[in-house]
């Protein structure tokens, strides 16, 4: 994406992309605010994250023994 694009892209709603206003910025309504806040509420949009082994979430942390 060249600069001129990215910063006309930076200036729109990522709901609807109509332009964004001060009052519900990123977004250009608390319409769109809101879907976005649903869409997060649902689980539609995931942050990657480091894939976990699945032994070592299924078994309980160790814990070392105390003898003393």
């Amino acid at each position: 994406m060249s600069p001129q694009r990215r910063k006309a892209a930076a200036g729109r709603c990522p709901i609807c992309g109509r332009p964004r206003v001060e009052a519900f910025k990123p977004f250009c309504s608390k319409h769109c605010a809101d879907v976005d806040l649903a869409r997060w509420l649902q689980g539609r949009y995931v942050i990657a994250g480091p894939e976990n082994d699945e032994t070592e979430a299924e078994s309980p942390a160790k814990v070392p023994d105390s003898d003393e």
